[in-house]
C-alpha cells in the first residue's frame, strides 16, 4: 500500500464482518458494484485491459462516467487499476490519471478489512482538494462496500 503525502493521496480502511470473497464478489460483478458505487463497472479483470464506469440515465441511456485501465489483479486479495473521471476539467492523458488500489486482508472472524489507497493527486491543480474530495467520496463506497459484501455473505451462508 503506498503511504505518501496524506495531503494528496488518499488512505481509507474499513472492517467488513464478511470473508475476501464476499468483498471480492462484491468489488468485482458489476451488478453488485453498481449498488454501492453509483455507477456500473464494465471490464476484463485482466492487467492491460481497460475499465469503464457507466451510469444509467433515466431514458435508458448508459454515460461513460469514468475510464481506465487494469493494472493487477489477484483475485480475493487486491485490485489495482489507473482512473480518469470524465466531465473534468483535466485533460484525458495519462498525467491526469490517477491509481486505486484495493486490498483485502483477511482478518478473524471471516472478516476483510478493506485498505483502499488512491494517488498521486499531487500533480494536479488543486491536489488537495481533488484528494479531500476523492477521499470523501470513497468514505460513501466503501460503506455501501461494506454492506453489499455482508448481505453478499448472509445469502451465501443462509
Amino acid at each position: 500500500m503506498n503511504t505518501q503525502d496524506p495531503e494528496t493521496n488518499v488512505l481509507r480502511t474499513l472492517l467488513v464482518d464478511a470473508p475476501p470473497e464476499a468483498v471480492w464478489k462484491a468489488l468485482t460483478d458489476p451488478k453488485l458494484a453498481r449498488l454501492f458505487m453509483g455507477a456500473m463497472p464494465c471490464c476484463d479483470l485482466r492487467p492491460g485491459k481497460p475499465v469503464q464506469w457507466f451510469v444509467r440515465e433515466e431514458n435508458g441511456d448508459q454515460t461513460l462516467v469514468a475510464k481506465g485501465t487494469v493494472m493487477s489483479v489477484l483475485p480475493g486479495e487486491r485490485l489495482r487499476y489507473t482512473m480518469y473521471r470524465m466531465g473534468g476539467d483535466l485533460p484525458d492523458e495519462p498525467a491526469s490519471h490517477t491509481t486505486v488500489d484495493l486490498h483485502l486482508v483477511t482478518e478473524d472472524d471471516a472478516r476483510t478489512r478493506v485498505e483502499l489507497w488512491q494517488g498521486d493527486f499531487a500533480g494536479l491543480p488543486h491536489a488537495v482538494r481533488r484528494a479531500r474530495e476523492a477521499g470523501r467520496q470513497w468514505v460513501e463506497q466503501l460503506v455501501g462496500l461494506k454492506r453489499v459484501s455482508e448481505e453478499v455473505w448472509q445469502a451465501q451462508a443462509a
